[in-house]
Order: C-alpha cells, then sequence, then structure tokens
C-alpha cells in the first residue's frame, strides 16, 4: 500500500479524498453523484482509482443509504433493474477484453461527457418496465467501462420526488456496483492494488457521507446537481485532452 501511496503522492492523495468527500456528499444528499463526480478527476490523479475503487465505494455508500430507506424501496423495480444491468455488464466484458488499456483515459472522458451531456438535457423518459430495463442496461455498460452507472436510469426518474430518487437509485447502485465488480476482477481490472486504492480514499467517503444531511439543508437539489455536472464536464474533456 505504501509503494502505491508513493506513486500517488501526498498532494495527489489529497485531492483524491477530497474528490471523494464531494461526489459522497453529494450522492447521499441527492441520491447520485459520486461515480460522476469523481470519475475523471480521479483518473487524472492515478489511474489506479478508476473504475473499481470508485465503485466500491459507491457500493459501500449506498447500502448504508440504503438501509436508511428500505421502507420506500420498491423491490420490484430493483428486481427489473438488475435484470437490465446483468446484460450491461455483460455486454461491457466483451469491450473490455478488447479495449486496450492504454486507450481507457480516452473512453474515461468520452463516456463522462455522454453521461453528463445526458443528464443535462434532461430527457423526458416516463417511468415503466421497459425503460427501466433499457435504462439499467446501458448503465450495466457505462458503469463497468468507466464507473459512471447512473445517468441513462436517473433519466427515468428524473421527474419524482427527492426523496423518490433516493429510494430507486440508491439501492440501484447497491446492485450495480457488485456486478460491475466482478466483471472487472474477471478481466484483471479489480485486484489487490485496487483494493489499496479503496482503501485510501476511506476517509473521504465517510466524511462526505456525515456531511451530506448539511448540504441537504444548505444547498438547493438543483444547484448540487448543476455544479456536479460543471464538474464532471470539465474533468472528461482533461481526460480527453491529457489521454
Amino acid at each position: 500500500m505504501w509503494s502505491l501511496v508513493d506513486e500517488i503522492g501526498i498532494v495527489g492523495l489529497v485531492l483524491a479524498i477530497a474528490a471523494m468527500f464531494g461526489g459522497a456528499a453529494a450522492q447521499a444528499s441527492i441520491g447520485m453523484g459520486l461515480n460522476l463526480f469523481t470519475v475523471g478527476i480521479l483518473a487524472l490523479i492515478n489511474p489506479v482509482f478508476v473504475p473499481a475503487p470508485i465503485l466500491v465505494h459507491s457500493f459501500v455508500l449506498s447500502v448504508i443509504a440504503s438501509v436508511r430507506l428500505r421502507q420506500d424501496i420498491n423491490l420490484g423495480e430493483v428486481y427489473l433493474s438488475s435484470v437490465g444491468l446483468i446484460i450491461g455488464t455483460l455486454v461491457a466484458v466483451s469491450v473490455l477484453a478488447l479495449v486496450s488499456l492504454d486507450h481507457l483515459p480516452r473512453v474515461f472522458g468520452l463516456i463522462i461527457i455522454v453521461a453528463v451531456s445526458i443528464t443535462a438535457l434532461g430527457m423526458n423518459l416516463p417511468l415503466t418496465k421497459s425503460t427501466i430495463v433499457a435504462a439499467s442496461t446501458a448503465a450495466g455498460v457505462m458503469g463497468t467501462i468507466a464507473g459512471v452507472h447512473g445517468p441513462p436510469i436517473a433519466l427515468v426518474y428524473q421527474r419524482e420526488k427527492p426523496a423518490r430518487i433516493r429510494a430507486a437509485l440508491l439501492p440501484f447502485f447497491a446492485v450495480a456496483n457488485p456486478l460491475s465488480l466482478l466483471a472487472l476482477a474477471f478481466v484483471g481490472q479489480f485486484g489487490w492494488r485496487e483494493m489499496y486504492a479503496s482503501v485510501l480514499l476511506l476517509p473521504g467517503l465517510a466524511a462526505g457521507y456525515l456531511f451530506a444531511p448539511v448540504l441537504i439543508r444548505a444547498l438547493s437539489p438543483a444547484f448540487v446537481r448543476a455544479a456536479i455536472l460543471l464538474v464532471s464536464a470539465a474533468s472528461g474533456v482533461g481526460l480527453l485532452i491529457k489521454g
């Protein structure tokens, strides 16, 4: 682990923990944001953080938050989204087996920009069984390749009330992230090195989760959403340039 710390550097590690803090606070308060906010930033700091360590933390946070919301969770919708996630994850495994690791930063950047565009456009999709499965399939592909599951499924629920969105998205991520981690382990992109990187980010996750209630009271969901999109777009462009 300490060799990894030396590789990342103290400044890089502090910035990575700060990014995780912002993403965790956003996700715990509005239901999504950890992956979209942190993927581009962490990939620019060090590729070891993307996508597996982000998926680990998104899973942990989503499970903890889902326990609080368990009475509001629609298990039928969780089942439908799980079907789509399995299909999408299998597609992503096939893609990862063909894409060179040297090209992944550009792939991450492109997926982030696409995800931001989808979220910003706010396309109005009806909440039906078909759209849940279709959006979950797309999320499975995006999440496994780049660690960003949220935008496709968020489109389906974006017109719902904030509490309903949290109750739908948080258990969705609790299912989506372990599926993607299994897929990444299968293609050799989730091992001890990525686990060590996950441990290094734990302070940011814990602090962000504890700070979320303050964020809920202090800022509107619209402001948090706009900030996430702005930072995510900038990091996505940075990855395309750096890659």
